[in-house]
């Protein structure tokens, strides 16, 4: 079997315990680098060993499959509405994250149109300031994987540094890459869409964080799976997405 959802559980943002916990600290992008949060923040990231990491053979590596929605795509302006984390280790699925934020700012309707998330939907969650402990307490020293992954990246990065200082250091693996350069071994911008008709997964809630996180979980373990001859640590992996093909 390659994939199995059997046994894990799902866990919805707890950012009240966190916020209870931090209750004097104000979340605003002019508070100190050293307060409290922001230094907890700071021990998590400062926590991971890529160079470890990067020798763990890929059955016993943890990898957490992210996905996000945000308000638009202009990375300049776009907020975080929605970020969702699958935590896989050897193809099975041992955690979910799912969370909804409040970006305070109204979500356009062109926006809505690709998602379904609404203002009403948010109004009452959390501020991305607020769940951003949550969310790097899930992930700690995971490998990021996702779709595209850099584009959510970038935009966790950017409320990272704006609120705490700091940023994502984890390794990160896109499928994108890991299977363009692997299996078609070529440079080419495919689609979620491409590889979920490829490797026959079903999404349930295409275009939310968690179904679109839970869909590349799969696509992910599948392709490894078929590349398992040539690759055995998460350095193979990581490496593979930058081959270099000449015409």
């Amino acid at each position: 079997m390659i994939f199995s959802t059997n046994q894990y559980k799902i866990k919805v943002n707890r950012w009240g315990m966190i916020k209870k916990f931090f209750k004097s600290f104000k979340y605003n992008k002019k508070s100190s680098k050293t307060d409290p949060l922001s230094s907890y923040i700071k021990s998590l990231i400062d926590s991971v060993n890529n160079d470890k990491i990067f020798n763990q053979k890929i059955e016993h590596a943890k990898f957490c499959v992210i996905d996000t929605e945000t308000t638009g795509l202009d990375f300049e302006t776009a907020k975080l509405i929605n970020i969702a984390a699958v935590k896989v280790v050897n193809f099975k699925i041992l955690d979910i994250y799912d969370v909804f934020i409040n970006p305070e700012i109204p979500i356009p309707e062109e926006s809505i149109k690709w998602h379904g998330i609404t203002d009403d939907m948010v109004k009452d969650k959390p501020t991305v300031a607020e769940i951003l402990p949550d969310f790097l307490k899930f992930i700690r020293d995971s490998v990021i994987v996702g779709h595209h992954v850099n584009f959510d990246l970038k935009m966790i990065n950017k409320d990272l540094k704006l609120y705490y200082g700091s940023e994502i250091k984890n390794i990160w693996i896109d499928t994108m890459f890991l299977y363009s350069k692997n299996i078609l071994c070529r440079d080419d911008h495919i689609s979620l869409d491409f590889l979920l008709e490829k490797f026959n997964v079903k999404c349930i809630g295409r275009h939310t964080a968690l179904g679109d996180a839970l869909a590349t979980a799969e696509v992910f373990n599948k392709i490894v799976v078929k590349m398992k001859n040539g690759f055995k640590t998460v350095s193979d992996l990581y490496r593979s997405q930058f081959k270099e093909f000449h015409s």
